[in-house]
């Protein structure tokens, strides 16, 4: 679930999503119940195609806030299952989430084969594991951070990366598109199989200034035990130097087998 002034008139819309099931299944979808002054009434619901993540956050500084899914393990057109996956955008409106074409058409898509995005999109990748919306240089636009958990890093499988793509007045771009993984310079740890980093995204800004750092978690680091990067950010943008992490043994916990990071509260 996701929340969002995806029309921009005060009140806050409620994104609720999942993937189908039945004759086509694993397709994700989304539902959009609007916020009013009053719920008197019931509401209309618009169902829109993506999920079942989905993030909110203003990328092109327009004052509406934008719609951002995931769909990790999207089946392509021919019905085939886990490609690379798909991250869709709908841009805020008066008329609420609105795709390529407007309201009621398709999102803007990005996968790992668009222009200026790294990697390749490739089966089981898991682009779009999870998502993050968050203004990472305090310039007024939003960035996006993608979840890849299930990337190859060279040969070592399921490693997992981080694709973070800026906003802009014309929407999300791929010009200074940044990949991280943890064989990146100034990244803690080593990539190994399985550790699935990128399995949780989650900007936030804990000093207040503006600027949003991240959070990456790799719930299989060490065999699952699972742990926590943290990356900064500041008038650049998200930098790895300085990165640090940690894991459940920093609050006293067991860390063994512990799956730490597996879900990160956004």
């Amino acid at each position: 679930m996701t929340t969002g002034d995806y029309d921009n008139n005060g009140f806050a819309d409620l994104v609720v999503s999942g993937t189908s099931v039945g004759n086509e299944p694993g397709y994700g979808w989304s539902y959009i119940l609007p916020g009013t002054a009053s719920h008197e009434k019931p509401l209309p619901i618009t169902a829109v195609r993506g999920g079942p993540v989905v993030a909110s956050g203003d990328i092109n500084r327009d004052g509406y806030d934008d719609l951002v899914t995931g769909e990790p393990h999207s089946p392509d057109d021919g019905g085939e299952n886990m490609t690379g996956g798909m991250v869709g955008v709908y841009y805020g409106s008066p008329d609420g989430p609105a795709g390529r074409k407007g309201p009621g058409s398709p999102p803007v898509c990005w996968t790992q084969n668009s222009a200026g995005v790294p990697g390749t999109n490739e089966r089981g990748d898991g682009f779009g594991t999870d998502l993050s919306v968050g203004d990472s240089n305090g310039d007024g636009y939003a960035y996006v951070a993608i979840g890849v958990a299930g990337e190859d890093i060279g040969a070592v499988a399921d490693a997992g990366a981080v694709t973070v793509l800026r906003g802009s007045a014309k929407g999300l771009t791929s010009t200074g598109a940044l990949s991280v993984n943890q064989g990146t310079k100034n990244v803690p740890s080593t990539v190994e199989k399985g550790d699935k980093f990128g399995g949780q995204v989650s900007f936030t800004d804990p000093n207040g200034d503006g600027r949003f750092g991240l959070l990456v978690s790799a719930p299989g680091e060490n065999t699952n035990d699972g742990y926590v990067w943290v990356f900064s950010a500041g008038r650049s943008g998200l930098t790895t130097s300085g990165s640090w992490t940690y894991s459940l043994s920093a609050f006293g916990g067991l860390r063994t087998d512990a799956l730490y990071g597996a879900a990160i509260d956004d």
